[in-house]
Parts: structure tokens; sequence; C-alpha cells
């Protein structure tokens, strides 16, 4: 699974894909017209036979074959087999760190067949083995293997299994596809049946909130945000075309609550008061229905150094995955929708830690984020490589009167 150092120092075309494209064929069944490789003689590890890919490296050298083109969120189906009583090969995507594997690791010796091989991404040891490739990996027979790509997400099923489903931290946004024959072993592997479709994420299912709506009280320990009456930790973030100098918050209180005034601009914590831990707070968009999509019960919740996490109204709002409420917005959509209707009250429970670094400033463990959404969980350890999470908190000011009440943190022990 290590690569020759030159193939690293690929330069990537340009990107070939748009989002609503058709995808064009990757393999003719003919010839390697789409495709390339850094070895100096390609038909010493690669050719073309009845409609298969072979790749056969009786030198025992490495080889990886690239797509000529780059590839962004897509789903690419292939079928392959091998006669190799040893054999060490994969799929990758985007390009060089991330590999789907196919067959045994040279380094732990065990078959992580469909699971994901990316020891750069800073999770911990790799790679990780799914308890599913014992039972689904055939060996000696065709294997048909499915990889999905969307946003940072990674998931893949061997012949109808689920192997692996992964949030990856520095996964390149758009990449070729290449495949491997590992160095150290003669192996003779083919590949068939090729597919490439575009891909978006899946639609998140509804279900039912775990959540009645009454406030939840801060535990002991807490650190009180925002106890519906006091706004001193609080100041008004600027907005385009709206004068405030002073950071003077014109949100309104009422009831025990705040209510976003539409074009007044968001509010910021004053100090960055956020570590590592839980931040609670309940939310309510408009009862009365106005707008769709995106224009319905809009706000967000800025934690430094995270993406936005989404408010909305999406109670029977159709919108995009990546957009509906409890999503980390444009970064990955909620894994069920579990919200309340119009006017109800609803709960975030965001728990996050911050990255580690190392001597030299650099990230040795990626940040996290879970969110649960009406006691749902939506976001599950989602990995952040940002270096700094700077503390701040900021309620997003997007013309729709949302509501906040009870904010409170409980930092991490």
């Amino acid at each position: 699974m290590k690569l020759p150092s030159i193939l690293l120092a690929i330069t990537l075309p340009a990107i070939l894909q748009a989002e609503d494209d058709q995808l064009e064929a990757i393999f003719n069944g003919k010839n390697l017209d789409n495709w390339k490789t850094d070895d100096a003689l390609v038909a010493s590890h690669w050719l073309v036979s009845d409609s298969q890919i072979i790749g056969d490296n009786r030198d025992k050298k490495g080889s990886v074959l690239w797509t000529k083109s780059d590839y962004k969120d897509y789903e690419l189906t292939v079928d392959y087999q091998t006669d190799s009583i040893d054999y060490d090969s994969g799929v990758f995507v985007r390009g060089p760190s991330h590999q789907i594997q196919i067959g045994v690791s040279r380094s732990l010796k065990i078959d992580l067949t469909g699971c994901i091989y990316c020891p750069k991404d800073l999770q911990g040891k790799y790679p990780n083995q799914s308890k599913k490739v014992s039972s689904a990996h055939k060996l000696g027979e065709w294997n048909h293997l499915k990889i999905r790509v969307v946003g940072h997400r990674i998931e893949t099923h061997l012949n109808g299994e689920l192997i692996n489903d992964y949030m990856s931290v520095t996964m390149p946004k758009e990449g070729p596809i290449g495949l491997q024959v590992h160095a150290g072993l003669h192996q003779k592997i083919h590949f068939k049946n090729f597919d490439l479709q575009p891909a978006t994420y899946h639609e998140p299912k509804t279900v039912d909130p775990k959540y009645d709506g009454r406030p939840v009280p801060a535990p002991e320990g807490a650190m009180t945000l925002f106890d519906g009456r006091d706004l001193s930790l609080w100041k008004g973030t600027p907005r385009k075309g709206v004068e405030n100098p002073n950071g003077e918050v014109r949100w309104k209180i009422e009831n025990g609550y705040m209510q976003v005034s539409p074009k007044q601009g968001g509010i910021t914590l004053k100090e960055s008061l956020l570590t590592s831990g839980l931040l609670h707070l309940e939310w309510a968009t408009p009862a009365e229905v106005v707008g769709t999509g995106q224009g319905r019960g809009n706000s967000g919740v800025f934690i430094g150094g995270f993406p936005e996490v989404q408010v909305l109204d999406s109670y029977d709002n159709k919108t995009y995955f990546d957009g509906q409420a409890s999503a980390l917005y444009k970064h990955a959509p909620p894994l069920v929708n579990a919200s309340r209707g119009p006017g109800e009250w609803q709960k975030y429970e965001i728990h996050f830690t911050r990255a580690q670094l190392d001597d030299k400033g650099k990230v040795s463990k990626p940040a996290y984020l879970t969110v649960y959404h009406n006691g749902i969980l939506t976001q599950d350890r989602v990995p952040f490589h940002n270096r700094a999470q700077n503390g701040g908190l900021s309620f997003q000011d997007h013309n729709n009167p949302v509501r906040f009440r009870n904010v409170w943190f409980m930092p991490k022990d």
C-alpha cells in the first residue's frame, strides 16, 4: 500500500466533472486510452484482454494505473478477480492518499478487502478491518466492489455488504482514480464491468424526535451563556449596509428567549469561552410558515473552527441535504431528519473536541464534532483537520425571526 515516491508527485489534470454532468466511461473495453501510468513500459504491468484490465507484475515491482481525468463526487462499481494465492491490490479514490484495499495487507498480513487505507488521515491506526470482510470476500471468484465518494465521506460495499462508511479528515476534493498492483510479490488481478456515475448525498430519513420542547436545565458546573434575560456576554456582529460600530445587540428579548431581528446582524460571544465540551441550546423557527427551502426559518450556530451547524425549519420542507437542520452546512448532511414542527422548541446538543497539535504546530489528532438534534444522533464524531478551534460562538441573522433560549456550555473534563 505504500506508493513509490514518484507517484506522489503526479500532476493532477483539470477537473473533468461538473456537478450535474454525466461522467464519461473510464474504460472502453478495448484499450487504455483513458488511463496513464508512470511505468516506463505500461505493457509490463497492465494490459487489456477480453474487455478486462489486467494487472500483472511478474517483476514484483509496484505499479498504479491512473485515470487521465480527475473526479469529485461519484459512485464507482467494478468487478475483480484473481487466481493469485497472495495478492495486494486496491482502488485509489481522488489520488494516492486514500485507497480501497483489495487483498491482504503487506504489513498486517490480514485481508482488508473493501476497507479504507489512509494512514495519513490522522485518526489513529490504519487500516481498519471490517468484521464483514471474511464472509463477504469470495477468494478466487469474481467480486463486486462499490465505492461511493461524496464530499468528505467514503462508503464501500463488497458483494452487497456494507464494509466501511467513513468521514475523512484529509481527502482531497477531487483527483484521479487508480488501480494498483503492490510491490513485493507477483500477482495477477483482473478488473471488468467498470461503471462510473455522479453521486450525491442520500436523503436523510425522517424520524420521530425524542424531545418534548421543555427547557433542559444546565447541570452543575455548566457555564450559562444565555439565561433568557441577560445578553451581557454577547455583542452584535456587523452586517453589510447596516451601521453598528459599537457592537450593539439588536435582537429582541422576551419571555425567556432572544429573537433574531432580521437584517440587523447576528450575535457573537464577546470572549472566546468554549473549549472542548458540550454546547446545549434550544431554538424555534416561526410558527407561521413563510417561504420554502433555505428561506424558511433559517439561522445557524457557528463554533469557531467548525462548519456552521444549520438551523432551519426542515419539517416537511425540502432543500439540499447538507443545508437542512443539523447539517454541517455544505460539509455533511444529518444522518436523519429529527425536526419538530414550525414554532415548536427544538434542542441541539453539540459535543466537540479541539484538535491536538504537535511541538511543530501541526495537527497530531483531529478535532471532532457530534450533534444530537432533539435527542437523535445526526452527526457522528465528524473529524476536522483545522488547526485552530478558537472558542468563539455566534448565531446567525439570515433574515428570519428565529428564537434561541437556554444556551449553556459544559466543559469537558
